[in-house]
């Protein structure tokens, strides 16, 4: 009896440590200025080596412990996640990103024109290329994130050609937020890998002012 109670409780032991490992495994980037829809989830800060006030809430643990695992087939939009699920990636523990109202998120401030976006990496892979997309003006507020929510055509973006960037440090992008653009939009980026089919996908609310 108490050879089976120290084995259950082993088996135990390595399940926890298996899932904590997992998370480790699966930790790659995440867009931290401005911050993402998942990294406001998030309590850990790996930038600063510790702990941060989440943002946004009732996120699920994977937002909250793991916004950089967002990781599906790259290509968008021919590829990529589904509509409807475009900020979780059809990820299960991802699943709340996906909730959209006017008001279900917290929003960047920012300005029209020209603006530094910043990708923090927790794990390197070689680069095929950055982009970030735009929802359309007009777009609704309160449906599920789409194709069509989206110009299809990056604002910004840039080509990497399988260079492998830098890991745990800043990786800033120049870019230009179009002018017409007021109010609450989606901001989508995306990181595409080069020696997979995957790539990384980031959500960030913002409020545009000129």
């Amino acid at each position: 009896m108490r050879y089976l109670i120290a084995s259950s409780i082993y088996a135990s032991v390595l399940g926890v440590l298996f899932a904590v490992s997992s998370f480790q495994v699966n930790a790659h980037g995440y867009v931290r200025v401005p911050q993402s829809r998942s990294y406001q989830c998030s309590y850990n800060d790996d930038f600063n080596k510790g702990q941060k006030t989440p943002t946004n809430f009732n996120c699920g643990l994977g937002a909250e412990y793991e916004p950089q695992s967002i990781e599906v087939h790259n290509g968008f939009p021919e590829f990529g996640p589904p509509d409807g699920k475009i900020a979780s990636g059809g990820i299960e523990r991802f699943l709340p990103l996906d909730e959209q109202s006017p008001t279900r998120w917290n929003k960047i401030d920012m300005k029209t024109g020209n603006n530094t976006f910043t990708w923090f990496l927790t794990m390197q892979h070689s680069t095929t290329n950055w982009r970030f997309f735009i929802t359309k003006n007009g777009w609704d507020q309160s449906a599920p994130l789409t194709r069509a929510t989206f110009d299809l055509t990056p604002f910004c973006q840039r080509n990497d050609y399988g260079a492998i960037p830098p890991l745990k440090t800043d990786i800033p992008f120049s870019c230009k937020i179009p002018e017409d653009h007021e109010g609450y939009h989606v901001i989508l980026a995306t990181w595409d890998i080069a020696d997979t089919q995957n790539a990384f996908y980031q959500v960030i609310d913002v409020n545009l002012s000129k």
